[in-house]
This record gives structure tokens, C-alpha cells and sequence, in this order.
């Protein structure tokens, strides 16, 4: 069933359910009353477009009936009857959603792969035995981090289609982070960094992501990473400092690390 149809549908339903009933909303009895049916469309709406998406249809005239009915205390179906279709109709739905997300999720990794391979032909990168490909941009005079120091970094990330997922370039701001709380991959190419240094991470998914999806980074996604090391902090450098990390700071360790910083 199409969106349009949908949409119709749920016209229709506003138009049975209000007659008898005046179209000027006067009172806030109407008004209230207005919203309420209002508010349930919008929700049944956009739960039949969802729907829709994951190739489940809908009869809109008997999901009028059904709600004319309930409202007057008339239902054909019983209580029970009604629990086990909607039961039913979510259990396939949510088994059409699973076997769309492996789809999708064994895509990524195949992209992923054949990203890496032809990556790993350009003689500048260098290929770890974790996986890891890093290729140096701009040399760096400084020291190389450890697993404990906590870096100070400018960074873009995007997808390997060059889709952008953050960038601290563009809130111009570099972020402050301990190396303990990022993802596996990145921790790893910022030790092969020295301070001043830019590199080009790409990281495959099992040493970013994994299979789960993080906000804008979809699931399996091998990630790319421009990094620019502009310090090691030394211990208590950054409690000495006159900003301690900002909520905002705290949110990107979050973010981008296995596990939230304390603070």
C-alpha cells in the first residue's frame, strides 16, 4: 500500500470519526478533544509508513472500522483475538527488519573488504597485522602516545563512499582524549603517530564499530579517519589547565570510545 493511500485512508478516518460533531473547534473541550484525535493520527501514520517500508500492507478501511468500533465499545474481534494478530503481524515485522539488517550489515562488510584491498595496493600505506592501514599525510617531529596518555587531536571520519560521520575541524574545536576510552583501531594508529604528525586510519569494523549501528555510522561500516596529533598531554596537564573537559568533550569520548569517561 502506498503512502498516499495511507495518508487517504487516515483522512478518511478523521472524517467518519468527527461527524455529528462541528467543524469550528469553540470549545477547549474541542479543542482538547481535536488534539487527541490528532495526536493518534499522527502516531497511527507513521507507524503504517514504517511499516510500509518493511513491505507490510494495511487494509485502511478495516483499521477504521476496527477504531469506530473500539470508540463505541463494538469490537468484532476480542481482546485476546486482537493481541495475537497484532502479536503476529509485529513478530513479522521484526523478522523482515532482521534478515534486511543482515543484508545490509553482510554488504558493508563486503564493501568494507574490497575498500581495504585496494587500499592496501598504494605502496604508502602501511597494513598492520591487526588489520589496520595507516598512511602518513604530514611528518611529526613530536613523541608517539601511549596507551595511557590522553591526546589532543584534530579529526575528520567519514565512510569509505566519503559519507562524513564527525569532523572537529568542523566545530572548531580539537578534541581531548584518553587513548584507553577510543575504539581499537584509532588507538592503535595514534601510537604509530608522533606528535605533529597527520595520517590517514582506515579501520576496519571489527577494530572500529563492530556489527551494531552508532548513531550516523551503520553497522559492519569500515571507517576512515584523518588525524592530526597536535599534543601528548602529560600527566596532570590537562587538571592544570584552565578548561577542564567540557560537557561537550566528554560527550565526544563517549561517542567514539568502548566505555563513557568519568568526571
Amino acid at each position: 500500500m502506498s503512502v498516499k493511500k495511507i495518508s487517504v485512508g487516515l483522512f478518511l478516518l478523521a472524517c467518519l470519526v468527527s461527524q455529528g460533531i462541528a467543524s469550528d473547534l469553540k470549545t477547549d473541550v474541542q479543542k482538547e478533544s481535536y488534539s487527541i484525535g490528532a495526536s493518534m493520527g499522527a502516531y497511527v501514520s507513521n507507524q503504517l509508513f514504517e511499516q510500509s517500508q518493511l513491505g507490510a500492507k494495511a487494509d485502511v478501511q478495516a483499521l477504521i472500522d476496527g477504531f469506530v468500533d473500539a470508540l463505541k465499545k463494538q469490537q468484532k474481534l476480542s481482546d485476546d483475538e486482537i493481541i495475537t494478530h497484532l502479536n503476529n503481524r509485529a513478530e513479522g515485522l521484526n523478522k523482515i527488519s532482521q534478515e534486511r539488517f543482515k543484508q545490509q550489515l553482510d554488504q558493508r562488510l563486503k564493501e568494507g573488504k574490497k575498500y581495504l584491498a585496494n587500499n592496501a595496493k598504494n605502496k604508502k600505506v602501511l597494513t598492520t597485522k591487526t588489520g589496520l592501514q595507516y598512511e602518513e599525510l604530514v611528518a611529526g617531529k613530536g613523541e608517539r602516545p601511549k596507551k595511557e596518555s590522553i591526546v589532543m587531536i584534530h579529526y575528520k571520519g567519514t565512510l569509505v563512499d566519503g559519507t562524513p560521520f564527525d569532523s572537529t575541524y568542523e566545530r572548531q574545536t580539537p578534541a581531548h582524549l584518553s587513548m584507553v576510552n577510543v575504539i581499537d583501531g584509532l588507538q592503535e594508529g595514534l601510537m604509530l603517530m608522533k606528535e605533529g604528525e597527520k595520517a590517514r586510519l582506515v579501520i576496519p569494523s571489527d577494530l572500529a564499530y563492530g556489527n551494531a549501528d552508532v548513531q550516523a555510522i551503520p553497522a559492519g561500516s569500515t571507517v576512515v579517519f584523518e588525524v592530526e596529533l597536535l599534543k601528548v598531554l602529560k600527566p596532570g596537564e590537562l587538571a592544570d589547565s584552565a578548561k577542564p573537559l567540557s560537557d561537550e568533550v566528554k560527550k565526544e569520548v563517549e561517542e567514539m570510545g568502548k566505555k563513557p569517561i568519568k568526571g
